[in-house]
């Protein structure tokens, strides 16, 4: 669970599990899509993002 600001009505509400639609791994990081108490489509950015890959991949 985590703290949001709704982009839609301007509350501050704790997300909980249960409003999580979708959960991205993006180069810009955690993508968390998500149900506001509202009822107002959310996302969130959170995490770090990607490590920049290399062009030369080195197998074992």
């Amino acid at each position: 669970m985590f703290a949001h600001t709704c982009t839609s009505c301007g509350d501050r509400f704790v997300i909980f599990e249960s409003q999580v639609l979708s959960v991205a791994n993006t180069e810009s990081g955690i993508l968390v899509t998500f149900t506001c108490w509202c009822d107002a489509p959310q996302s969130q950015l959170t995490g770090r993002a990607a490590p920049a890959r290399s062009a030369n991949a080195l197998a074992a």
